[in-house]
């Protein structure tokens, strides 16, 4: 390699770290030290001679630190002067592409973007597309704060300590089909045969918050009163003698009187979730798990589909402990701190938006 080409192997190491225009004033100063010619360095280095000039008036005056310094320049962007109020109307309405977004720019501030443009825009100003929660129309958000605060987590509490055993238990309905159809890579969509009918596994599934060990009871019918006793006595016989706090949701064969005389009688504590509160059962992101480990495979027989969602879940204490101690803690999603931008749209309320959220 000649002397040039080691030259700009050099420079093209340094714009690793810093600006092309950093990296060739680094160099031609150095070039420079070494008594090199104006007019060769400025070959070498593709600048302009006048560049070279300069740089060397700049360090006969010991004027180095200008040398090392990008200034802004360039042209001034369209929307410098309206810019935050582009930024609030996207943020205080519903966009859902750039296109959508460039039209508005164009319609109220008489600006024309290119799509490049707004997508250079959302990201100097931290705005990304973001999917949106869903927020149960009928949950009471200050109902769930209290659950929360005055029940759910003291129990947590107690639990860390071993003084309770706290379970969090539902049920859940796998039917195999199109849901779970495997994903590939690849140029065109693939397309693969489903199985007839709707097979259902059901799981009824009480989870230790501290241990996230996983109690079952499963079928392919339904799930009814006669399987949340069975549960209520499989929980009894695995955590004898210790006090058992159940937290459930209120659906009508977890709530009826057969199964509430039977928690009774085995001495555990049935701790029913405020309405339409599904965030506060904590089970509920186990199940989210256990079906996104299903979508990564196409299964073609009821059998092995049925024996991959026992394997996740015999192993929610053991080979799948740690993601499922990444979801299940004492961070839950509350909604309480949301509040209503439009008729519909809720957001994060103002200087809170940073508390950890819980899917």
């Amino acid at each position: 390699m000649d002397s040039k080409g080691a030259i700009l192997v050099v420079t093209a190491f340094l714009n690793m770290f810093m600006s092309a225009t950093l990296s060739k004033r680094l160099v031609c100063i150095v070039l420079l030290a070494a008594r090199i010619k104006h007019d060769e360095v400025a070959t070498i280095l593709g600048i302009c001679s006048k560049t070279v000039k300069m740089i060397q008036i700049k360090l006969d005056l010991k004027e180095t630190s200008d040398l090392l310094k990008i200034s802004g320049g360039g042209r001034k962007r369209k929307t410098a002067n309206v810019e935050e109020e582009i930024v609030n109307e996207i943020c205080d309405n519903q966009y859902h592409s750039r296109q959508q977004i460039a039209d508005k720019i164009s319609e109220k501030w008489g600006i024309s973007l290119s799509i490049s443009s707004v997508g250079e825009l959302l990201k100097r100003n931290g705005i990304k597309l973001l999917k949106c929660g869903s927020l149960p129309a009928k949950a009471d958000p200050s109902a769930q704060r209290k659950f929360f605060e005055e029940t759910l987590q003291p129990l947590m509490e107690r639990a860390r300590n071993k003084e309770v055993s706290l379970l969090f238990v539902d049920a859940s309905h796998f039917v195999m089909g199109c849901d779970f159809l495997g994903r590939v890579y690849g140029k065109v969509r693939h397309y693969v045969r489903t199985c007839s009918g709707r097979k259902r596994y059901n799981v009824l599934g009480a989870l230790n918050f501290v241990t996230k060990s996983l109690l079952t009871v499963t079928n392919d019918t339904y799930i009814t009163a006669t399987q949340v006793c069975e549960m209520l006595l499989k929980i009894s016989r695995e955590y004898q003698g210790k006090a058992i706090y159940m937290v459930l949701d209120n659906a009508s064969y977890q709530k009826c009187r057969i199964v509430t005389d039977l928690a009774k009688k085995l001495g555990i504590h049935l701790i029913y979730i405020p309405p339409y509160s599904p965030n506060l059962n904590l089970i509920e992101r186990l199940w989210k798990f256990v079906k996104a480990e299903l979508r990564k495979k196409y299964y073609s027989d009821f059998r092995i589909f049925v024996n991959k969602i026992d394997s996740i879940t015999e192993s929610t204490a053991k080979e799948h402990k740690a993601a499922v101690d990444r979801l299940i803690s004492e961070k839950v999603q509350l909604f309480d701190e949301l509040v209503p931008k439009q008729d519909n749209p809720h957001v994060c309320s103002v200087g809170r938006c940073q508390m950890p959220l819980v899917a």
